[in-house]
């Protein structure tokens, strides 16, 4: 009894460390989506109304649509993580190679124009994924080994024209959350087992949105989405360790804010700008249980906020260009970052086109460049200490989406 009792103790130590990064690992809530507006890296998004996309990102814009749309939005994230251990790191291993994963995704949106003032819409968006994969035996591999993460979240929402200046919308959110990672744990000196993780949730939300056009060039947007508690619950498989338990956790998802401007300069060009805020302060503790055992780990994350300038090009009728650039701060420091989770502040630089093959059909094509920082890591715990930085660590993102005017 005393050495399972020190068994569970020691698996819900990992346990918990694996929670509290997974939670880290949502600290991104993404823009990309399989949209234009990765061509404005994000900037915009909740009051550039061009397409159906506009239902998730800020539903009172959907009144700008004039008739009905669908659109299918597809990407390929292409990321490039590589780990360098400093002289501060006691960790025995190498340094995990080329962690990142290609990650495709996709999306649908839909809008409904019951009447020129009353819109409804629906979207199926995938707003939080990932996939890192670190070679056998790296330095890290007590945190992590593999990570995949996905949400879906399902989006129906309608909108409303008050005046001819104010629009509103809301929606609720059916999100689905789904976690498959694997993470070394030590027996004996030089002798590692392994734990594999697999868990799922669903779990409701909502979205809130204003469209303001106080004057014929300028609309102003403004977009909150709440935040969403996951109770995460599933099976630990484990390997060279005779036991099968259960394991939960809760991980909240922040309620965040996204205001966007858009000026039009001349009948050609429109400049847009953006500022946004996520409460990642409300994640305050993380409680694991494992089996009847349990364990709190405290966190101190911060709030993080947005910037962003953009601006789209009629060259003609049928032909716009797109050019943007976006911040976003880092929700940690150093010694609380971990490896599931290598960003820090987050630079994007995008640009792409939207072409109308013929008039109730639009094409869009873009590219985006991220730069999730140096993400330094200095941590310590019972097995040594991890430090060092990314000497890589970027995505470039392709995007191509098709919208229809119905």
């Amino acid at each position: 009894m005393k050495y399972i009792r020190s068994f569970f103790n020691l698996l819900i130590f990992f346990l918990a460390l694996f929670f509290t990064e997974f939670a880290y690992a949502a600290a991104f809530q993404l823009y990309e989506l399989g949209t234009p507006i990765v061509g404005t890296a994000g900037v915009g998004q909740a009051v550039v109304a061009q397409d159906a996309s506009i239902a998730y990102f800020n539903p009172a814009a959907m009144t700008l649509l004039p008739s009905s749309q669908a659109m299918i939005g597809s990407q390929v994230v292409l990321p490039y993580t590589n780990f360098s251990p400093d002289s501060a790191n006691t960790i025995h291993g190498n340094n995990g190679g080329n962690a990142g994963d290609v990650t495709p995704g996709a999306a649908f949106y839909y809008v409904y124009s019951f009447s020129p003032k009353l819109k409804f819409g629906i979207s199926l968006t995938s707003p939080y994924y990932g996939a890192l994969n670190y070679n056998d035996g790296w330095v890290g591999r007590y945190e992590v080994q593999q990570i995949t993460f996905y949400t879906l979240n399902l989006n129906p929402a309608v909108a409303y024209q008050l005046t001819d200046w104010v629009s509103i919308g809301g929606g609720v959110s059916i999100e689905y959350a789904n976690l498959n990672e694997t993470l070394a744990i030590p027996i004996v000196k030089g002798i590692d087992g392994q734990a594999d993780l697999k868990l799922d949730n669903t779990s409701p939300g909502f979205n809130l949105g204003v469209l303001l056009m106080p004057t014929k060039t300028t609309k102003v947007g403004v977009a909150y989405r709440s935040q969403i508690v996951h109770h995460l619950g599933g099976d630990v498989s484990l390997f060279d360790v005779s036991a099968t338990p259960n394991a939960s956790t809760k991980m909240t998802m922040p309620a965040n804010v996204i205001a966007s401007i858009a000026q039009q300069v001349t009948d050609k060009l429109t400049l847009l700008g953006e500022l946004g805020w996520a409460d990642w302060s409300s994640m305050r503790d993380s409680v694991v249980f494992v089996d009847n055992y349990s364990a709190t780990i405290p966190q101190n994350w911060n709030n993080t906020y947005r910037v962003g300038l953009a601006g789209q090009y009629q060259f003609t009728p049928d032909f716009q260009f797109e050019l943007g650039g976006s911040y976003d701060s880092s929700p940690t420091t150093s010694d609380k970052r971990t490896p599931e989770l290598p960003m820090d502040r987050q630079l994007r630089l995008g640009t792409g086109i939207t072409y109308a093959i013929i008039k109730p059909v639009k094409l869009g094509a873009s590219y985006e460049y991220i730069n999730f920082g140096k993400a330094s890591i200095s941590n310590t715990s019972s097995n040594g200490t991890l430090s060092g930085d990314y000497s890589r660590n970027f995505a470039n993102v392709f995007q191509l989406s098709l919208n229809v005017a119905c």
